[in-house]
């Protein structure tokens, strides 16, 4: 087996990235990033000292390694370090949408398909990295989707990583300027008009006139089953469910009771609603159609429904975040920017704000009437 020192150039062909490459044969090999650099061209001194530098660094590791094979303090394994990108993400990634992330990837760069499972490292990445965010910039794909999947592209290295089968993948998220999008909300007419509105997806129009009243979320609204309903006195209720490790306690009153209809079996779904995220739009579209609505309006605009009524009545910011599932009041208030701890402590405790009068009258007596000085008098003269 031959262990040898392999440079590849970067993009910017400036430096080389160096690797220990163990070699047993043309076609089988195992390559180890050193995690240093050298410059291709050392015009100067400072450059100059930094590869010499660099190569005592790696002669080094060179010998150690050598002598450790020798004397069998480490094993080499060969399985699997040649095997293609997409072929090691789709089969040790643990995540759910593993596909649609390498598919997303794809779309960016068309050259993945072809790259090596540990070609992959810091300057790959960040080149990719900059595609993404150039897409952005020209509008080709939503920063909010991009930034998603990057973030799962990542997770997927890091497991890659794990199996000592790339770098850890150690650059940033996506950089993007975040776009101040206006939240709908259905007013008590629009309302109104889905109550009365005859559709044949009655569990669609149930739902989301529960989520308007409780801010329930469609995700937790597909798992919920009655046993999932609590009653804590007359008129009072809650739901308590665990979704993707998270605890969601949901309170609500007796109007939203009433939607749900009459009690059933403790592992009966209380809404039956589609699996599938494009039916479900489409079943909302229809009813948006049929009540005589906005079309662009969506069932997650139940949830900004929510928050502004309950806030219009309690101010309490704590209780929409918890309901919610915000990890801190501090999300709310960027997802809900009219939203402050300041209103619902004054609300609490009763605080009037000081409010100037419009009409304070003047203590003090003119000294101009009609554009003449009081004291003075016409006749004077």
């Amino acid at each position: 087996m031959q262990i040898q020192i392999w440079r590849r150039r970067n993009k910017a062909n400036t430096k080389y990235n160096l690797y220990l490459r163990y070699r047993i044969n043309q076609n089988k090999a195992k390559v180890e990033s050193l995690k240093l650099w050298e410059w291709i061209e050392a015009s100067d001194e400072t450059k100059i000292q930094h590869n010499k530098s660099v190569e005592t660094a790696y002669q080094e590791i060179l010998r150690r390694t050598k002598d450790d094979i020798e004397n069998k303090r480490i094993n080499i394994s060969f399985e699997n370090k040649t095997q293609k990108l997409k072929h090691d993400f789709i089969e040790h990634s643990k995540l759910k949408n593993k596909i649609a992330v390498f598919t997303f990837i794809y779309n960016q760069d068309n050259q993945v398909n072809n790259i090596i499972t540990s070609e992959v490292n810091y300057d790959y990445l960040s080149n990719l990295k900059f595609t993404i965010e150039s897409n952005i910039l020209e509008k080709k794909i939503k920063n909010s989707t991009a930034s998603k999947y990057w973030s799962d592209f990542k997770k997927g290295l890091k497991e890659l990583n794990k199996k000592n089968l790339c770098e850890y993948p150690k650059v940033s998220g996506i950089n993007y300027k975040m776009e101040k999008t206006k939240k709908l909300v259905f007013d008590k007419t629009e309302i109104t008009k889905i109550k009365k509105c005859k559709t044949k997806d009655e569990e669609i129009k149930k739902a989301f006139l529960f989520s308007c009243l409780t801010g329930t979320k469609l995700k937790i609204l597909k798992e919920l089953q009655w046993i999932n309903i609590k009653k804590i006195k007359e008129n009072r209720y809650y739901l308590e469910i665990n979704l993707n490790t998270k605890e969601f306690v949901i309170p609500f009153d007796d109007e939203a009771r009433k939607l749900l209809g009459t009690r059933k079996e403790e592992k009966k779904n209380v809404f039956k609603l589609k699996n599938k995220k494009n039916n479900m739009s489409k079943i909302f579209y229809n009813l948006m159609l049929e009540s005589n609505n906005n079309t662009e309006k969506k069932f997650k605009d139940g949830i900004n429904t929510y928050a502004i009524n309950t806030y219009k009545k309690t101010k309490n910011i704590y209780l929409i975040s918890s309901t919610l599932g915000h990890n801190s009041i501090e999300k709310t208030k960027k997802e809900f920017q009219y939203m402050n701890e300041k209103d619902y402590i004054e609300k609490l405790f009763k605080i009037k704000k000081e409010t100037k009068s419009k009409n304070i009258e003047n203590k003090h007596k003119k000294l101009f009437k009609r554009g003449n000085l009081l004291s003075y008098k016409k006749d004077t003269l």
